[in-house]
């Protein structure tokens, strides 16, 4: 997308249709909507900044959903104040306005095709106050309130002619710089398999996926789940819903039904998914709230960050780091000559002029600067020979990772969490249902 500005920014054709909460007070999940004339951010943004500001003051920066706009430029000047515009991090189908100190405001985007009863309902939602509905939930009740209610569902297992309508729940879900999961991935995941890096499946049996759909048959959600060999314990796969509520509660509940119960559930467990090392909780926030309800701990965290333009360290000769050629994932493993305790880094090999990196920090008390811009450089060295023009990062552990990634000119995106339960008697009842008052 294009990362630059016009010397005069474009005038909206329309004036901005926004509806705030009214007391401002923030209680509920969103500060209000607003629906905008077009896709074409520079024609629509200005006039939305424009409202906003008599209303809230001066607005510094935005944070959008990239995936809905034609393109994202880095800055626009709206009545000769310079306007900070980024796509990360950013919750589907919403935008947030920024005034000082970080203080958001975070508004439902209601797509421009809309009509107008649906849209209306969606904004008057949005700014009711105390609402506890996601962008999401709200756009998704709203569509079908207008067409009849909320639709009856079934669960079904997956057949070839889903392939479509899963591809783009997958999307939906998509993080900036993570690939989009191809019609060979969705099979090799669907069949339990994956040709990059076999080692985490092969522990698994009786993998299945199923799809939850309308009365129509219109595939709304799916899920997949498994078994390991060895222990016994359920793996909860992949899981994609749209982030609404009725929806992820649904496929939630049929993979615990599925898994029988069993005294261990793993979810979203590293390499197991279709992409990614763990859930993103940022992006992800419905799910999340789902999976804890259900009595889900944190187990593993990871950090993801991203870097689109290439940029030099000035670093000590590389000759501090030794490279070894890695087979799962192929790729290369970098670390300090003759110690295992410093800082380390895996290095894939890229894909479609992707890279991937994967950091692991020093233990505490061997941390060192110059070894970890040396380890980066070693590596921004070897993607950058193989045709890596855009580089991801999954940074492991707590506490935040260090800041030579960040040096590097690394933003971080999203953090990345696996689960675990350990079913207890209550546990293994299904996910329980959300009461009116009772919001996240």
């Amino acid at each position: 997308m294009p990362n630059h500005h016009p010397p005069v920014t474009p005038l909206a054709l329309h004036p901005a249709r926004v509806f705030l909460e009214p007391t401002l007070t923030r209680d509920g999940t969103l500060d209000g909507a607003w629906w905008p004339h077009s896709t074409d951010l520079q024609r629509e943004l200005p006039a939305l900044i424009r409202i906003l500001q008599d209303r809230l003051g001066p607005i510094l920066r935005v944070r959008l959903d990239t995936a809905a706009w034609d393109g994202i430029p880095a800055h626009l000047l709206v009545d000769g104040r310079f306007l900070r515009v980024s796509g990360l991090p950013a919750v589907p189908n919403t935008i947030r306005v920024i005034r000082g100190n970080q203080d958001g405001f975070l508004l439902l985007v209601i797509p421009p095709d809309t009509t107008g009863p649906i849209a209306t309902a969606a904004m008057r939602t949005a700014a009711r106050t105390g609402n506890t509905l996601s962008a999401n939930e709200i756009l998704f009740h709203c569509h079908s309130a207008a067409h009849g209610g909320i639709p009856s569902t079934r669960m079904r297992r997956y057949r070839d002619s889903d392939a479509d309508a899963v591809l783009a729940l997958i999307d939906a879900d998509r993080l900036p710089g993570q690939p989009a999961c191809t019609p060979d991935k969705l099979d090799q995941a669907v069949s339990g398999l994956s040709q990059r890096d076999p080692g985490p499946w092969a522990d698994l049996e009786h993998s299945r996926t199923d799809v939850l759909v309308d009365q129509d048959d219109r595939v709304i959600g799916a899920v997949s789940c498994a078994v390991h060999h060895n222990d016994s314990a359920g793996q909860i796969l992949w899981l994609h819903g749209r982030e609404i509520l009725d929806v992820v509660e649904a496929l939630l509940s049929h993979a615990l039904r599925e898994l029988g119960g069993r005294d261990i559930i793993h979810a979203f467990t590293a390499a197991l998914g279709l992409g990614l090392a763990a859930l993103p909780t940022g992006r992800r926030p419905v799910t999340t709230k789902v999976l804890e309800r259900a009595g889900f701990a944190g187990r593993n965290s990871w950090r993801y960050l991203r870097r689109t333009t290439p940029r030099d360290l000035d670093a000590t000769a590389c000759s501090l780091v030794e490279v070894v050629c890695s087979k799962a994932p192929p790729g290369w493993w970098l670390k300090a000559r003759n110690d295992d305790c410093s800082a380390q880094l895996v290095a894939q090999e890229p894909t479609d002029g992707l890279g991937v990196l994967w950091w692991f920090g020093a233990d505490a008390g061997h941390a060192d600067e110059t070894l970890e811009r040396a380890l980066l450089q070693e590596a921004d060295g070897l993607l950058r020979k193989h045709g890596a023009s855009e580089i991801t990062l999954y940074a492991a552990g707590e506490p935040e990772p260090a800041w030579a990634p960040f040096d590097a000119g690394f933003t971080e995106i999203d953090h990345l969490v696996s689960y675990t339960r350990r079913t207890s008697p209550l546990a293994a009842r299904p996910v329980a249902r959300r009461s009116a008052d009772q919001g996240f």
